[in-house]
């Protein structure tokens, strides 16, 4: 399968299915009463997290989930079916974000936790719903709420503890085929790796994931090569490897080609370059090359500096002690910290209305003719149908909710003027 990181999608919750208006008739029950059905809620959309699933290029391929309505409610007070859930399974490290708002619905990293990226309408109440001692046969009903409905677009950052980064040519592809089970394409040219490679290795009872990182060279973080595209995978990384090679050939000026790397590490976001980053001297089985790590260990004294050969196995099993001691230590501080606050937690809001702004804005077609804009009034034009004498009332005890008539009368609107709201006409009346 492709590796596809990013894709957009429409994500559509499922309705909720209307409430009817019916009336129980029945021989020997002269009094019936109202008898219509609420209707069923909608399915919402979850994602959970799957460590099988490695690419977005499923989700890509469909563009749009949709979750299925609710049903209508039934006569003699029969309850519309409630549609069931959609559950899809997306790759550890899936981050989502409403295209239109620009804000991030969910941070997926957590195997099998479910988060709610999209809620179902509620069902719509029947006219047995609406039953009282003041109203013993009402004609109210309500269609159901419309389920979320936005456009998604959803970024993979790998989940990996470790990450390899470093010039091309460096030999990251060739380490991570000695640190790990990976068998990445290796040859002596630039962009060898076109996709983060990942592979794992096991030491003393722990897996350990690590991920070869492509692309990165000057100006990545602005785009150049293929930097832009995978900078964002190493932000999951608790530690980074900065492989640089010690061959002249490679480096004619090894001090500036670690700093190449670091800065675009800052560039691209400054937290990159606090995090552990250990340099790992490659091809020290060049011994006339040996010089380039002195000048290293002399530049770069703050950093850990570990000399490899992978062409030979020097210093790869040291390595691999290293890495899991530093992978137990950032472990055992951030175990007992589980950041669950971008999980949506899902309660259905059975007074919805009450969380939608009641401010007006009144556009004027003409002389006679107003159009009404605001958050609450359309919320209820599309739970209110106006076909019944109790449903006009209902609707109207919620314009008078709000502002609206009050500021009619300001701006000069007359009796009988019509006003407008998202398709719904009526007459101006006080």
């Amino acid at each position: 399968m492709p590796f596809v990181d990013k894709c957009r999608l429409l994500i559509k919750a499922g309705d909720g299915g209307d409430g009817i208006v019916s009336w129980r008739r029945e021989a020997h029950v002269p009094l019936g009463g109202p008898a219509g059905g609420n209707g069923g809620n909608g399915g919402n959309i979850y994602f959970i997290g799957d460590h099988n699933e490695t690419s977005l290029e499923t989700l890509n391929y469909y563009k749009k989930i949709i979750a299925k309505n609710g049903e209508n409610g039934g006569i003699k007070n029969m309850y519309g079916a409630n549609a069931e859930d959609l559950i899809v399974k997306v790759p550890l490290g899936t981050v989502v974000i409403n295209d239109d708002t620009n804000k991030i619905i969910a941070d997926i990293t957590l195997e099998n936790q479910k988060y709610l990226i999209a809620s179902g309408g509620l069902g719509g109440h029947g006219n047995a719903h609406f039953k009282s001692g003041f109203n013993k046969a009402p004609t109210l009903y309500e269609k159901g709420e419309l389920g979320e409905t936005f456009n998604a677009r959803l970024e993979l950052k790998e989940l990996a503890d470790v990450g390899l980064i470093g010039l091309p040519n460096a030999g990251k592809s060739t380490l991570i085929s000695k640190l790990t089970n990976a068998t990445p394409k290796i040859a002596n040219y630039q962009f060898t790796t076109l996709v983060p490679i990942l592979g794992s290795f096991d030491y003393n009872d722990q897996k350990i994931i690590i991920a070869d990182i492509p692309g990165l060279i000057e100006d990545a973080s602005e785009g150049v090569g293929l930097g832009h595209e995978f900078l964002k995978h190493i932000e999951r990384c608790k530690i980074l490897l900065h492989v640089v090679s010690l061959s002249l050939d490679d480096n004619e000026d090894i001090i500036a080609s670690v700093n190449t790397i670091f800065n675009e590490l800052k560039k691209y976001n400054l937290d990159l370059i606090k995090k552990k980053i250990i340099i790992i001297a490659n091809k020290l089985d060049l011994e006339i090359e040996n010089y380039q790590l002195n000048k290293l260990r002399e530049m770069f004294s703050n950093y850990e500096i570990i000399p490899i050969s992978c062409t030979t196995g020097e210093g790869i099993e040291k390595l691999k002690e290293i890495i899991y001691n530093e992978y137990l230590k950032i472990k055992l501080t951030q175990e007992s910290v589980i950041d669950n606050t971008i999980i949506k937690e899902f309660t259905r809001h059975k007074n919805k209305d009450e969380e939608l702004s009641k401010s007006i804005e009144i556009v004027k077609i003409n002389d006679h003719t107003y159009d009404i804009k605001c958050e609450y009034l359309k919320y209820w034009s599309h739970r209110i149908p106006i076909n019944t004498p109790d449903n006009l009332i209902r609707f109207n005890q919620k314009m008078k909710s709000t502002n609206l008539f009050n500021e009619l009368r300001e701006i000069g609107a007359n009796i009988g003027d019509v006003i407008k709201i998202y398709g719904i006409e009526l007459e101006y009346e006080e």
